[in-house]
């Protein structure tokens, strides 16, 4: 079904699949843990960035 890589090059697509996990992972939880952020809880409205909510709120 797809291209067969070596070990090197299976290596180097896990890497490059996994780092951005890794990186909004560890992002969101130094928030969480360090900087005191709340979890972002589901209330069945949509989830907005605080920007978004910023700038509607100052909509007339």
């Amino acid at each position: 079904m797809g291209i067969k890589l070596s070990p090197a090059g299976r290596r180097l697509a896990t890497i490059i699949v996994a780092t951005p996990f890794m990186v909004t992972t560890s992002w969101i939880l130094y928030k969480r843990v360090i900087l005191g952020e709340e979890r972002r809880v589901a209330d069945g409205s949509a989830i907005r960035p605080v920007g978004v909510k910023e700038i509607q709120s100052k909509d007339p």
